[in-house]
């Protein structure tokens, strides 16, 4: 009775060793699953190594705003936020210099903007290392207008200590400093604010691509030399035009340049494709945009009609293959220069649109470079161009 009993026992404790390692291998099981389905959900919610937050991912933006998405984690209304201290745009690259690693563009436009909260000011660590002149930049708090002075005149006052948006631009230098060659422009290294926090946005608006010379750079907008303080991005066509459009403006133009001319950096093509001489643009950093304007042609009164034709329709197409989304409006040089030559051109792509500048005139401090009225006037006359034509 007693072996019966035992044996009886021993079987139902087998039974139950068999039942645990069942329910073990059931929570193992549970435990993989959890975590395979959990990297996948990772995997899905990143986005170039970084993660992003989910609400961040039912922002539906434009291609400007997905290709910054790897950097930001929360979706606001007007813009998104990154945790890093400030964000660049424009033609950013780093470098070392006298021993200091330092931000730095040669081109008026470039841009950096940055959330800051707890403390009524800051400071911006410029190295100016320019030649002729000490440059000028802008701040914008808020939605204010912009502010310029000098970049040795670096630090900025808040109204006070609650939150607000800041926005730099680098507004003007000379024009005859050794950007190509030299990378000589604006330059910095940091911004100290003190006992206050700090952290990057940028504004989800659609990016309008603006490729020229003088005149896309702001050259003279607020006197009769090309110098910095008479230089100014902020009161230039593009910042107007941009601002009409409730778009941000992407600077790429130099004085004197063109198609077949170098001017103050290099002809239109090698400026699409390079930094400065020994630094190209990478094909993962040229910018987001949603529209181009392209302004090219007033310098080049001595490159032959051939020659001109030739560089102007390779400079249409490595802007239609980069972005083949983008409408190209190309504008004719309010001098005219090769007028016919463009028109021909143009007329060949159904993505390029024209805009006819005979008989337009404007208030210039030099005959030839719009000043602050002028660039809102031609700014004006584009965007009604662009409104009327459903382009953007």
């Amino acid at each position: 009775m007693r072996a019966r009993r035992r044996r009886r026992e021993k079987r139902n404790i087998g039974i139950i060793e068999v039942m645990c390692i069942i329910a073990a291998l059931f929570v193992v099981m549970l435990l993989i699953a959890y975590a395979v389905f959990s990297h996948l959900d990772q995997k899905k919610a990143q986005v170039s190594g970084n993660t992003v937050d989910r609400q961040e991912q039912m922002v539906v933006g434009t291609d400007y705003v997905d290709d910054l998405l790897k950097d930001f984690r929360v979706g606001k209304t007007d813009y998104l936020v990154t945790d890093r201290k400030f964000t660049l745009s424009g033609r950013w690259y780093q470098t070392i210099i006298d021993g200091t690693a330092c931000y730095n563009t040669v081109t008026q436009g470039a841009m950096v903007y940055f959330q800051i909260r707890g403390t009524d000011d800051f400071d911006i660590q410029f190295v100016d290392r320019t030649e002729l002149e000490t440059p000028y930049f802008a701040y914008i708090i808020d939605d204010g207008e912009p502010v310029r002075q000098t970049v040795s005149e670096n630090h900025v006052e808040l109204p006070d200590t609650s939150e607000h948006n800041v926005t730099l631009v680098m507004d003007g230098m000379n024009e005859n400093e050794s950007k190509w060659q030299g990378e000589v422009g604006f330059a910095f290294s940091d911004i100290d604010c003190g006992q206050g926090e700090m952290n990057g946005f940028i504004p989800k608006q659609k990016r309008v691509l603006f490729v020229g010379d003088s005149i896309t750079e702001g050259c003279m907008a607020l006197g009769d030399e090309a110098v910095s303080a008479y230089n100014s991005a902020t009161h230039s066509v593009p910042w107007y035009t941009a601002k009409k459009l409730n778009a941000e403006p992407y600077f790429l133009g130099y004085g004197g340049s063109g198609i077949g001319v170098a001017g103050s950096f290099n002809t239109t093509s090698n400026s699409l494709a390079y930094l400065s001489a020994n630094r190209r643009v990478s094909t993962e950093d040229y910018p987001g945009c949603d529209l181009i304007i392209l302004n090219v042609g007033t310098n080049d009164y001595n490159t032959d009609d051939r020659n001109f034709s030739r560089g102007y329709e390779d400079v249409l197409n490595r802007l239609h293959e980069r972005y083949p989304d983008a409408p190209i409006v190309c504008v004719i040089p309010f001098s005219q220069t090769h007028a016919e030559q463009i028109r021909e051109i143009v007329s060949n792509y159904k993505w390029a649109y024209l805009v006819e500048t005979e008989g337009v005139t404007f208030d210039s401090n030099d005959g030839i470079h719009p000043n602050d009225s002028g660039a809102q006037k031609i700014a004006g006359l584009l965007v009604d161009f662009i409104n009327k034509n459903g382009i953007f």
